[in-house]
């Protein structure tokens, strides 16, 4: 409830960038892709060159212990 009513106040209020997917109304992570594979097409169409690079920030999280990450944000 709380993430709906702060993404409603934020799409109204235009906080939010137009390239965030996923969570957005009308965005999801296909979207994205579609947009992403929309551009690079565009850009190799128009003979410039790509370079990209994928992080995978899952297995990070995945190794941080939550009760230790918890405990240091309540000391802040």
């Amino acid at each position: 409830m709380v993430k709906t009513e702060l993404v409603i106040y934020c799409e109204i209020n235009g906080i939010m960038s137009t390239c965030l997917q996923g969570f957005t109304t009308g965005r999801s992570c296909l979207t994205n892709l579609l947009e992403t594979f929309e551009a690079w097409t565009r850009m190799l169409e128009e003979r410039y060159g790509i370079d990209v690079i994928f992080l995978d920030f899952r297995k990070a999280f995945d190794s941080v212990s939550h009760k230790k990450l918890i405990m240091e944000s309540m000391k802040s």
